[in-house]
């Protein structure tokens, strides 16, 4: 038998003497099950990276800003985004239990249609599992493709994500045959699973610092886009493992239209939007994880929300100055290092020469050029639309379902 080179050979015949110890009697059985337990073993050993080692970079954003900006751009993961952390680490652990195990065999089912179901797809193509991705209706032809094109098969069910969420664990998942495959369920943001991949983010910034010969005290504020919470929730995880989550502030930049933690802090418990309203649609989820407020309550991390035509300007903006294509969900991040006066207004303080912003280019696959330039165009055609900086916005109660005994803050 040669599987995956003459190391993986050598490895399964040394399992293969230690287990003919302690078996008694062979089998047609025997040898089945052992033939499937060996080649689960030998897929599970040769599991390739999920996800890339990102780099973080100094950039220059603004002339007159007096601190450094260092940019973490995981829009160089293998999906494009942050995702393939999370969500890439959550089906190679499930799927490495169920495969030590032997019995059965890992199928991978994720409902998004954006930036979470790509990372699913390409994370299961990278291991060789199959893969389901249920996609609502509203999901853009460029992403379905990109889904298909790792192999993955798309159901198009829904008009939102909640709706293909739905039919994907109550009809997909119940027509598996349990007998012979173990689903892997992969929620966009919220699994502790997930957070714990998406902390792996700080041991790669604290590595490039100490590389740089930059102390961490001069770390001001991370910068990061919220849409459920959970990059955010990793990355104070991965602070809280160097007890840095109470020193390094965390900046959670949302968009007007689907500022789902700043109404949540707002009223003091996690509520939910009827609907969604910004073209930052990655961010676009009704809720955030319960989590997510707990440690921007408990950490004191600071909010902002920006509007849709000044992040729109940033992606455009970024494009030109570096050559690079984002979502608007990643624009609002780099929003920040284009305007440090926001950074300063949130963290209360000026920054000078010597302090470190870093913000988190979190990356994203379906925008081109020409979405961004036509999305920008008709917000310009509307002129009742207008720019707040670092705005609050009220809040808009017929759009929030307001959670049992809830006060709404005046």
């Amino acid at each position: 038998m040669y599987i995956n080179g003459p190391q993986s050979t050598k490895n399964l015949m040394k399992f293969w003497r230690s287990m003919k110890r302690h078996i008694n009697f062979i089998s047609c059985d025997n040898i089945a099950y052992l033939a499937a337990f060996l080649m689960n073993q030998a897929v599970f050993q040769a599991m390739p990276s999920i996800y890339n080692k990102t780099p973080l970079l100094k950039q220059i954003f603004n002339y007159a800003t007096s601190a450094q900006v260092f940019v973490k751009y995981e829009c160089l993961q293998p999906s494009g985004s942050f995702k393939s952390r999370g969500i890439g680490h959550l089906i190679s652990k499930r799927a490495k239990d169920i495969q030590g195990d032997g019995r059965k065999s890992p199928h991978v089912f994720s409902s998004s249609g954006g930036n979470a179901g790509y990372a699913a797809a390409v994370a299961a193509q990278k291991l060789n599992l199959p893969c389901t991705v249920v996609i609502p209706t509203t999901t853009k032809q460029r992403m379905a493709d990109k889904i298909r094109g790792c192999g993955a098969n798309v159901v198009v069910q829904g008009s939102h994500w909640k709706e293909a969420d739905s039919h994907l664990k109550n009809i997909l998942q119940n027509q598996v045959n349990m007998a012979i495959l173990e689903p892997i369920y992969v929620h966009p943001f919220d699994n502790p699973t997930i957070w714990e991949g998406h902390a792996s983010i700080v041991d790669e910034i604290i590595s490039s610092l100490k590389n740089e010969n930059t102390a961490l005290n001069r770390v001001k504020g991370i910068v990061c886009s919220v849409g459920g919470g959970g990059l955010y929730n990793g990355i104070i995880q991965g602070l809280e493992k160097y007890n840095l989550a109470n020193k390094i502030p965390l900046l959670a930049v949302e968009t007007k239209g689907c500022h789902v933690l700043n109404t949540s802090l707002q009223v003091g418990q996690c509520v939910e939007f009827n609907k969604m309203n910004s073209v930052a649609t990655s961010l676009c989820t009704s809720q955030i994880s319960s989590r997510t407020l707990d440690y921007v309550q408990k950490y004191g991390s600071k909010s902002i929300v920006l509007e849709d035509k000044e992040v729109l300007q940033t992606c455009l903006k970024y494009a030109e100055n570096f050559n690079m294509i984002t979502e608007p969900a990643c624009g609002a991040s780099l929003h920040l290092g284009y305007h440090p006066q926001l950074i300063e207004r949130a963290l209360g303080k000026n920054l000078d020469k010597d302090d470190v912003i870093i913000v988190i280019a979190c990356g994203g696959s379906s925008n081109t050029i020409l979405d961004l330039e036509e999305s920008l165009a008709k917000l310009e055609e509307a002129p009742h639309l207008s720019i707040r900086r670092n705005a609050t916005p009220s809040l808009e109660h017929e759009n929030i379902i307001y959670p049992k005994r809830a006060q709404v803050a005046s």
